[in-house]
């Protein structure tokens, strides 16, 4: 019995043994969570001051570099070591270097940090669109954040700064920097006559050297868009690529000017406060209530003429005999304006997208201007301008009139350079139709319509536009009154 008893406990305390392996352990007393760690609270970088450089783009103006001042050397960083964002968009950063204070890459370490971005078409622009008046302003204020990347660090003197450490910004118009317009001399001139008083603003660049070259210079004259107009002359230098004539390159339009031991072509653009196609100085569009009946009067018609000759007659080494005149839109409308007002002072027109009415045209205009020297631009998806009633039935009637040195370029859209991949509301991948502008401006005018295959308007058709071998600028830069071109 007891060896019985014995087998039995031990078998019992064997059974137990077994049943604790499976069990879960009694819980132990509770305990308060260790905390997550956090990171340190982020610290306001003690920058004294920061400015924005503004660049003139296909599409308008845009924001490339930014500027930071700080009260000693800054040190320590690299081309991944910032993040910049304008309200809620962020921007990507290309490179980051010691500079001046307009962004020009320094020797050394300094007092000024520029951070390069990349641009689009659909970011960051310093303009602001006023819907009542119709144009361009300046925005107020250009808010923006520059914050120290995941993982790194920089130092401004013995101040350290570190990860989420964040500056933010705010650069009003006293700390906006365009360079792109310092070299252009700016005025403003003064017109009158009765019950009219005019301001139009001025811009003018000349080729280095022009005054000391071997002869007299051509000028070319730029009439801004609808959008463009006001007092501050350089919206109307970015916001159409007009800063694109001068720059000197080796695709830039100078080349075709600057031969024969010249310098190159003066550059002229004259601002209207409202926009050429008013009527009563009071931004009333001159083509409302049209009939066919008459011209489309500008109220600004005499006071640019008085603009374009002033300035001409106190530079006497413009030549006169190959003055050109261009614009885009209202400004295409006001280069067809000054070639029936005043025709036979210029040497070459170059209208783009124009917007003067095919039937405000009379045939006796038509007869008028025939024999002028014309280059019309635009694209046949213009929503704004629509090509069938502008300038491809005046194009017709000229051909209709035996005109010889007047050509259209007609493309199907609007393709740019900048932007690999431009903002629009067609989904089609190109700039907005009106945009022809562009093609001017990138020396890409390089096809125009086959006359022997128009007959009629619905012969105009980008199909029908051949490479000729001579592109805009080249063709306007061999127009001259003296000796007229072929």
């Amino acid at each position: 019995m007891k060896k019985q008893v014995s087998l039995l406990l031990a078998a019992l305390l064997i059974l137990g043994a077994l049943a604790g392996c499976t069990q879960s352990a009694p819980p132990a007393a509770s305990a308060t969570p260790e905390p997550a760690p956090t990171a340190p609270p982020a610290t306001e970088i003690a920058a004294s001051k920061a400015y924005i450089i503004v660049q003139g783009y296909e599409w308008g103006p845009a924001i490339p570099k930014i500027v930071l001042e700080f009260a000693e050397d800054v040190s320590g960083f690299a081309s991944d070591t910032f993040e910049v964002a304008f309200g809620s968009a962020k921007r990507t950063v290309k490179d980051v270097y010691s500079s001046d204070a307009d962004g020009n890459q320094a020797d050394g370490a300094g007092k000024y940090l520029t951070i390069e971005m990349a641009v689009k078409s659909s970011e960051a622009s310093p303009f602001s669109y006023d819907m009542e008046k119709n144009v361009n302003t300046w925005a107020e204020t250009v808010d923006f954040t520059v914050t120290v990347a995941p993982g790194k660090t920089f130092s401004v003197g013995a101040a350290a700064y570190k990860e989420g450490d964040v500056c933010t910004c705010s650069v009003t118009a006293a700390d906006r920097k365009v360079p792109q317009t310092a070299s252009w001399v700016k005025d403003t001139v003064d017109y009158q006559e009765e019950g009219k008083s005019i301001t139009l603003t001025r811009a003018a660049w000349a080729p280095e050297g022009a005054d000391s070259d071997s002869g007299k210079n051509p000028r070319i004259i730029w009439l801004h868009g609808m959008g463009a107009g006001g007092t501050d002359i350089d919206i109307a230098l970015l916001g159409n690529e007009v800063t694109a004539l001068p720059t000197a390159n080796e695709t830039n339009v100078q080349q075709y000017f600057a031969t024969d031991g010249l310098a190159g072509a003066y550059v002229l653009a004259v601002q209207t406060p409202t926009m050429w196609m008013d009527i009563d100085g009071n931004s009333t569009f001159n083509n409302e209530n049209i009939t066919g009946e008459g011209k489309q009067e500008s109220w600004y018609t005499e006071a640019l003429w008085h603009a374009i000759t002033s300035y001409v007659e106190s530079n006497p080494d413009v030549d006169t005999n190959r003055i050109y005149v261009g614009g885009c839109s209202n400004g295409g409308y006001m280069t067809m304006n000054m070639m029936f007002e005043h025709g036979d002072y210029f040497a070459a027109f170059y209208p783009i997208c124009e917007a003067y009415l095919n039937d405000c045209v009379s045939d006796e205009m038509i007869q008028q201007v025939k024999d002028y020297n014309i280059w019309f631009v635009q694209s046949a998806d213009d929503g704004t301008v629509n090509p069938a009633e502008y300038g491809l039935p005046t194009y017709v009637r000229l051909l209709e009139a035996e005109a010889q040195n007047v050509w259209f370029t007609l493309t199907d859209h609007v393709r740019g350079t900048d932007d690999p991949e431009p903002w629009s509301w067609t989904g089609t991948g190109t700039y907005d139709g009106h945009w022809s502008w562009i093609y001017a401006f990138n020396d890409q005018v390089t096809t125009r319509i086959d006359t022997e295959k128009v007959s009629s308007v619905a012969d105009l058709v980008p199909e029908n536009c051949t490479v000729t071998g001579v592109n805009l600028w080249q063709w306007m830069s061999e127009q001259s009154l003296a000796q007229p071109a072929e």
